[in-house]
């Protein structure tokens, strides 16, 4: 009796997985940032400095640790997410309301994100290249 309880029980969990495996892997962001050195500019932008959760203006951002979410009632065209030396720029072409899991460049000592510094989020219309090698 114990057995086939705990073979039920192995059925479930691989039932389980077999209909959430996509699910339970790591929120990832949409589209992959590109690398900028230094302070790119956030002149016009929305700036968010410190960064934390909370609601600015149209953009709505939650934190979790060194990533974030955001969501926006307006189109975001680029996020810029500055951290460490560089800043990762997160090109959304014609614009999204929401990517998830957003983080500065890799800090190459340890493989893990730097700190967030401050973000620029480019809004509705005001798409902008911050890369001036493009």
């Amino acid at each position: 009796m114990v057995k086939l309880a705990k073979l039920a029980a192995i059925g479930v969990f691989a039932a389980v997985l077999a209909l959430f495996g996509g699910t339970l892997s790591a929120a990832a962001a949409s589209v992959t940032p590109t690398v900028l050195s230094g302070n790119p500019d956030c002149t016009g932008d929305l700036k968010i400095e410190p960064v934390e959760s909370g609601t600015y203006g149209p953009v709505t951002i939650t934190v979790h640790g060194s990533s974030f979410d955001f969501s926006s009632t307006v189109l975001v065209t680029d996020v810029i997410v500055k951290g460490g030396p560089d800043a990762n720029w997160y090109d959304y072409g014609d614009g999204v309301f929401s990517d998830t899991d957003l983080t500065a460049p890799i800090n190459a000592k340890n493989g893990k994100p730097y700190g967030l510094s401050h973000l620029c989020f480019s809004l509705g219309d005001d798409k902008k290249d911050p890369d001036p090698k493009k």
